[in-house]
């Protein structure tokens, strides 16, 4: 796994909080789920790590964990 990305909201990094298309919710929570240990880890909550999956999946479509966090350390490393 990746180190951890800093425990954001979405938002103070510039991504506004999008939800994904009704389809592609349940693909949010189900990778938040999956990448909910590591994240708890890396001292997110419950709410963040929702937050960026769903905002994740409504810009992304899809994808797995590793590209999910990727995405979250390229998000933060754009402010």
């Amino acid at each position: 796994m990746q180190t951890c990305p800093l425990p954001k909201h979405p938002a103070e990094t510039g991504i506004h909080n999008r939800s994904p298309d009704l389809a592609q919710l349940e693909g949010a929570h189900l990778l938040a789920n999956e990448v909910r240990g590591f994240l708890v880890g890396c001292r997110f909550s419950d709410q963040q790590i929702l937050e960026w999956a769903r905002c994740y999946i409504a810009e992304e479509g899809s994808g797995d964990v590793e590209s999910f966090v990727a995405w979250i350390h390229d998000c933060e490393g754009a402010t």
